[in-house]
């Protein structure tokens, strides 16, 4: 009988020392996987509230240097004016692709970085001589509606998510191969599909 009541304790104290294993096991796993979701939430692509946060954060268009103009900021009637500086003696067919390639990439970049479900784009270039010179001639103007954009991507990158066009390199987020093909290869049938 004693024999007994020894063998069922022992069986008792190692079940106890089994089942304190396991839940070890199973706290370390859930705390892994919580490790792993917030590692993944820190590597999700940043979104911004408004067009004015996306250009501060990129840097790519500025009020002060005179390469970006916020012509309405009507929530419903969202309108930016984008310029990049050319030179007298570039190609006219470079001259015309920087106009365009500026508002494709406003365009993806804003559908990719905000909420923001439409936007007209003017892209007018500068002059790389005097930024306050500006070249009517190239100016280009597109409304854009998310929708529009996310059929544009589905159809040349196969996905409708817009954050495939960035990567995150070292905690910064810079536009990945996939926005090369929308700014370069396909320019032109992106663009005439924007408009």
């Amino acid at each position: 009988m004693k024999k007994t009541i020894l063998l069922i304790s022992a069986f008792l104290i190692l079940g106890c020392k089994t089942d304190s294993k396991t839940q070890n096991t199973e706290k370390d796993a859930v705390e892994k996987i919580q490790v792993n979701e917030n590692i993944e939430k820190t590597k999700q692509l940043p979104k911004f509230i408004t067009l004015n946060e996306m250009f501060e954060n990129s840097g790519d268009f500025s009020e002060e240097v005179g390469t970006l103009k916020f012509i309405s900021t009507d929530q419903k009637n969202l309108h930016v004016q984008v310029s990049k500086p050319i030179f007298e003696n570039d190609l006219e067919k470079v001259k015309n692709e920087i106009v365009k390639r500026d508002i494709v990439y406003v365009a993806f970049q804003t559908f990719a970085e905000t909420d923001i479900s439409e936007l007209t784009i003017t892209s007018i270039p500068n002059s790389n001589e005097n930024p306050k010179e500006y070249f009517e001639k190239y100016k280009q103007t597109v409304k854009v509606s998310r929708e529009k954009a996310k059929t544009i991507l589905n159809k040349y990158l196969g996905s409708e998510d817009f954050s495939i066009l960035y990567e995150e390199q070292d905690g910064i987020w810079l536009p990945s191969k996939k926005f090369s093909v929308l700014k370069f290869e396909k320019l032109d049938v992106v663009f005439n599909d924007l408009k």
